[in-house]
């Protein structure tokens, strides 16, 4: 007799094996599809408050305010939608996770959510003009992102002639943002991303690198650094000089917290630029030192 249909066993055998092809390949789909959600947070966020500041900036702002507090009421509001604010000692409020230990860092150690100059990163009391006791202030954006920002009124103009100076200074906003607020994972490089603005002139530039979470080489000559990235993932880069400020500024929540790092900015005569994530110098360097190398997705 011809057959017609499968039997019970072999459609029980069948759905046996996708489901064992799904347990499989899920969860490596699942975590893309967040990767590409956390990176479309970060990249609205850098747009949003990017152009905001740049705006700011040009109309004189960016190093008018008294404080943290008087730069987002007062210049930043006029720039974004901003649904509530809260003062340094009321973070929470705006969905900012500031429990003990419940942040968690792009290496995955715990950490506490920033909440003065002095908590970002390794030796900030070093830059000349930066402010380590100033504190932050918090605010929900209207897409409900909650960013935890931080001032610098003395910020300084870039410094490409001096071979070493501090980069802290040159920073005049740092902002902390968390896409869902005290929701989880609570971790940097995921849902808490940060956003650095430089340079109190027309050449004010934000940056808001996505940073690779382990180093591509702990010994490496300049010019073979891109290469380090590159073997790491062909998708990855070397930071510039600016994008590596911007990591030291928050190197407490991405986990960086000593080490000299290449950038990809050259100097002359034949120098590059440098960042020391223990005290926040940057140097040039002669291209055939060693330094390490921390990659990064653009």
């Amino acid at each position: 007799m011809k057959r017609t249909g499968y039997t019970l066993a072999e459609v029980l055998i069948t759905l046996g094996i996708i489901g064992v092809v799904a347990a499989l390949v899920m969860p490596s789909l699942i975590a893309n599809y967040k990767d590409k959600v956390y990176d479309a947070a970060r990249k609205k966020a850098w747009s949003t408050i990017g152009q905001a500041m740049r705006v700011i900036t040009v109309n004189g702002g960016i190093a008018g305010a008294a404080n943290a507090q008087d730069f987002v009421e007062n210049h930043l509001r006029e720039q974004i939608k901003i649904l509530k604010t809260c003062d340094n000692n009321n973070l929470r409020s705006c969905g900012i996770e500031t429990n003990t230990n419940a942040i968690k860092t792009l290496t995955g150690t715990s950490t506490t959510m920033p909440k003065t100059l002095h908590d970002l990163a390794p030796y900030m009391s070093w830059g000349e003009t930066t402010q380590t006791n100033t504190t932050s202030y918090g605010f929900v954006m209207a897409n409900g992102y909650s960013v935890n920002l931080f001032y610098n009124p003395k910020c300084l103009h870039d410094d490409t002639v001096s071979p070493s100076h501090h980069g802290q200074d040159r920073v005049c906003v740092n902002a902390v943002y968390d896409m869902n607020g005290l929701g989880k994972p609570n971790q940097a490089g995921k849902d808490i991303g940060f956003i650095t603005v430089l340079y109190p002139d027309e050449s004010s530039v934000a940056y808001a690198p996505d940073v690779v979470k382990e180093n591509a080489a702990v010994a490496s000559t300049f010019n073979n650094a891109p290469q380090a990235c590159t073997n790491q993932n062909p998708d990855y880069s070397v930071p510039n000089r600016d994008e590596l400020l911007a990591m030291y500024m928050n190197g407490n929540l991405i986990g960086i917290t000593s080490g000299e790092y290449w950038s990809a900015s050259e100097a002359p005569p034949d120098f590059a630029w440098s960042q020391d994530f223990a005290i926040g110098g940057r140097s040039r360097f002669p291209k055939t030192h060693t330094n390490e190398v921390r990659c990064i997705r653009r």
